[in-house]
């Protein structure tokens, strides 16, 4: 648990300097998928 919300805020904190590159809903997007992956990767650890 304490991985996922490590990748979340890192997440968050990125996806405002990404924004200001690609756009804020395709910056949204990215980030989003990039959660969801590590989600799936660490919670099928156990």
């Amino acid at each position: 648990a304490a991985a996922l919300t490590g990748v979340y805020l890192a997440a968050f904190g990125l996806s405002h300097p990404l924004a200001k590159k690609i756009g804020a809903w395709p910056s949204v997007y990215t980030v989003t998928a990039a959660t969801g992956i590590a989600s799936l990767i660490f919670g099928r650890r156990r």
